[in-house]
């Protein structure tokens, strides 16, 4: 006895650990939901979904009507989305809640339409399909709670088919656990045992030892029910031992419950008190019914050993109160029972009779021969299944034998087909010897024709190779001439460029005071015509010096926050006025990580967000929007998409739209240039962007950039380098064969 006093010893410690850090916890979680909560304020459609199920996480087991207003919630945006994977996400949460608060009969009907739900667009969903396993599985426990256990174990059975199709063992595991618990309800407890220890074997055998202390736990209470409470005993000291000093606060709960019934069963009144005291303390912290309701008709069997019947009662009682409250009919019936023992034992028989009526008219209720015979049927049908399935592997086994007799005489025959290949070969190989002398003469004949053709070959060569070398020298100087060309042409629409920008705003300015100085409305009209067109003159000017500036910018990679720089384009949209009905939206995958230059990616953000606003849908049927996608694509780069439902595009060639001064529609302000600067920025940072799709409906760019532009930088750097030491050397043989010819003429 004293190695099951540690354990006592070690779980009353354990439980004051737990309730001293109780409070920092309790503060920890309220942080995070006062933290959700601000983020909900903000969020829509699926951000704001994500953010309420983390909310129904934080709350569901610390204030069980919080977490049923946030599933609520959930529930009724996922309607609105028309997003059948999160009405069946949502549901599934309100189950829960509805259980938890013990309104059983509205978390069945509520699993019951997501299951349909699941099951109608488990095709369109596939992610519906590994949930449907676990509907059917909450489906069960909650009709276990209201006592329906036909159709308990009907939902048990079609979780634990779907799990074996699956092949998945440790989930399979847990549904035994679930049917072996369900069979204890029916005090089947061989039944019970039986799946409990075979939900043990595929713990072992996957070496998982999750939630292995509460299966243990299940087999200790089965052995008291058999009444083996030493072998109990031992189970409880396993699944304590299997936690060792991280035993959750359910598992102290539920070890110390059975602890207790074991002590109890070999007459250890007083260490059995102990273990149900500290059961009911967790039990009433945790707010959980059922083992508030063992420990409470626990104690109130001890106060009845010890003839202290008014305490007994007083327990009695509030698990009365407790159960009824809880619709726990299982709990019903055992406080039925051992009320109506204890009123018999103080002669009070007319209450001992109440509760005996209630008893057995519950317990008729509840294991009606419909109910047998239905638990009769799915087992069957369940064993059958089985069965069939044996069937079907012997008849497998029996054809893949039949296939292996098969293979083998194929073989025989292709052994015998290779002998007599064999032979043939050697004949055909003796034939080709003879023939071989004949031809070997031939070839030393030809040998020498072909030495004589491989010396003038070489002769060829040594010209062409000389050739190249001279078209080499000329493909070379033609790509320096170019080079230097570009830079003239860029310098010349930077001068050209500060140049034109000094008599604009000049002319702007005579316009402006002749718009004051002049009152004939007609000259007025020409005056404002010209000083507009001086304004979209400047503007391509100053996007021509932007070209200037992204073909001679130095890049700079560095780290970038996507987020930051679309709110910052944003932002600088709003400044120059965006459309009061125009909605702009982002979304960013979070495995994106992007090292570039943040003055390039933003000019590639501003110009197509820009692009999409010019040309949004005036109509009032349309709600105009811009969305920016930003995703990780598969070969290792960052892809962003850039789509409206403006007026689109028209037929100009998706390819040409990208050139300098085409426009896309005559509501192009800048002649032409932004997606120019848009090709220009993204291939400076070695990617590309394309039109996907247009029409009257809108239009969708993509453009696609390296996570990391460092190697890209390096390689043309080396490039760079070897070009300059190329133009380096060819300068050198220059100056050297014009040394030489000057030496030649010298001489003559």
């Amino acid at each position: 006895m004293l190695k099951y006093l540690k354990y006592i010893n070690r779980a009353v410690l354990l439980f004051i650990l737990a309730s001293v850090c109780c409070p920092i916890a309790r503060s920890q979680n309220l942080n995070k939901v006062d933290s959700l909560k601000v983020l909900l304020n903000s969020s829509r459609d699926t951000t704001r979904f994500n953010i309420l199920k983390e909310l129904f996480k934080e709350t569901n087991r610390t204030d069980y009507h919080a977490a049923l207003d946030y599933a609520q919630t959930s529930f009724k945006l996922a309607e609105a989305l028309g997003d059948s994977a999160k009405i069946v996400e949502g549901g599934r949460m309100m189950a829960y809640s509805l259980d938890d608060l013990g309104r059983r009969d509205e978390a069945i009907l509520m699993l019951n339409k997501v299951i349909g739900i699941a099951l109608r667009n488990r095709e369109k969903y596939p992610e519906l399909k590994s949930k449907i396993k676990f509907l059917y599985n909450n489906a069960a426990i909650v009709y276990m709670y209201q006592g329906k256990y036909d159709s308990s174990l009907s939902y048990h059975f079609k979780s634990l088919e779907l799990r074996e199709l699956e092949s998945d063992k440790r989930s399979i595991g847990t549904a035994k656990n679930n049917i072996g618990l369900l069979y204890f309800r029916l005090s089947n407890y061989e039944k019970a045992l039986e799946y409990y220890l075979q939900s043990v074997e595929i713990k072992d055998e996957l070496n998982d030892k999750t939630d292995l202390d509460k299966i243990l736990i299940n087999i200790g209470l089965c052995y008291i029910e058999l009444g083996k409470p030493n072998e109990a005993i031992q189970s409880f000291s396993k699944a304590l031992t299997n936690c060792g000093a991280n035993c959750s606060h359910a598992i102290l709960k539920e070890a110390n419950y059975g602890l207790g019934r074991s002590n109890f069963i070999i007459g250890q009144y007083e260490k059995a008190k102990n273990y149900y005291t500290i059961s009911l303390q967790i039990s009433r912290e945790q707010k959980d019914a059922q083992y508030w309701l063992h420990g409470l008709v626990g104690l109130g069997l001890i106060e009845r050993v010890n003839r202290n019947y008014s305490k007994s009662l007083e327990y009695l009682n509030e698990a009365n109160e407790l159960a009824n409250r809880e619709s726990n009919v299982q709990s019903m019936l055992e406080v039925y029972r051992e009320s109506s023992k204890t009123y018999n034992l103080i002669e009070d028989y007319e209450k001992a009779a109440l509760y005996q009526e209630k008893y057995i008219i519950l317990k008729d209720s509840i294991y009606s021969g419909n109910l047998l015979k239905n638990l009769s049927r799915i087992q069957t049908n369940y064993e059958q299944r089985e069965n069939l399935k044996t069937i079907r592997l012997i008849n497998e086994n029996i054809k893949l034998k039949d296939e292996q007799i098969q293979r083998q005489r194929l073989q025989y025959f292709f052994i015998v087909l290779v002998s007599v290949l064999i032979i043939m070969l050697a004949m055909v190989l003796l034939w080709a010897n003879r023939k071989q002398h004949v031809h070997n003469a031939a070839l030393s004949e030809a040998k020498r024709v072909i030495e004589d053709q491989n010396k003038e070959l070489t002769i060829i060569n040594e010209e062409l190779d000389h050739r190249v070398q001279e078209k080499t020298q000329d493909l070379f100087e033609t790509n320096e001439t170019l080079i230097q060309v570009n830079d003239e042409l860029d310098n010349f629409v930077y001068r050209t460029s500060h140049d034109l920008r000094g008599p604009l705003v000049t002319l702007k300015g005579v316009c402006n005071v002749a718009m004051l100085d002049v009152k004939d409305e007609l000259a007025q009209d020409y005056l404002k015509r010209l000083d507009l067109t001086a304004a979209k003159l400047n503007a391509i000017l100053t996007r021509l010096l932007v070209v200037n500036q992204v073909n001679h910018t130095e890049i700079e990679a560095s780290k970038i926050n996507l987020k930051f720089a679309i709110e910052e384009v944003i932002a600088f949209e709003r400044e120059k006025g965006i459309p009061s009905r125009l909605k702009i939206e982002y979304n960013i995958d979070p495995d994106v990580h992007l090292i570039s230059d943040i003055r390039l990616i933003k000019m590639v953000l501003e110009n197509l967000i820009d692009n999409g606003i010019k040309f949004y849908n005036t109509s009032e049927r349309i709600n105009p929007y811009v969305t920016v996608k930003i995703s990780k694509g598969k070969r290792g780069n960052v892809r962003i998409y850039v789509e409206d439902n403006g007026i689109g595009i028209g037929s100009v060639d998706k390819d040409q739209i990208f050139h300098l001064f085409v426009r896309a529609s005559e509501r192009s302000e800048t002649g032409g240039i932004g997606l120019y600067l848009t090709k220009l920025a993204a291939q400076r940072l070695g990617g590309g962007v394309k039109l996907l799709d247009t029409s009257d409906k809108g239009s969708k760019f993509l453009v696609i950039l390296p996570e990391d532009i460092n190697p890209i930088l390096a390689k043309r750097k080396a490039l760079e380098e070897q070009r300059l030491i190329e133009k380096a050397r060819r300068e050198r043989e220059r100056k050297e064969r014009g040394n030489q010819k000057d030496d030649d003429e010298d001489f003559i």
